[in-house]
């Protein structure tokens, strides 16, 4: 099963964004049973980044909007390649 990583730079707004991509992910992904969890974690780097599988596959630059539909999108072409 996947595990999905949402990786944020420390900082108040970008724990907000984040948990707004978390919810958003669990909610269109969190129905698929190849799924395991989806979890949060602050870097000590100036990011915003989702992984699959411990590899990064949609980066932003945190000080600008972050779009979390656009995580979910490439959330789902990831898990796609990998079944």
């Amino acid at each position: 099963m996947a595990e999905i990583a949402i990786e944020y730079a420390a900082g108040s707004r970008l724990r907000s964004e984040a948990e707004t991509a978390r919810r958003l992910i669990d909610s269109y992904l969190g129905d698929r049973s190849d799924v395991d969890r989806v979890t949060l974690a602050p870097s000590s780097e100036s990011v915003f980044c989702v992984s699959v599988e411990g590899d990064r596959i949609w980066c932003t630059d945190p000080r600008e909007w972050i779009d979390a539909v656009e995580a979910v999108t490439a959330v789902r072409r990831r898990l796609s390649e990998l079944s």
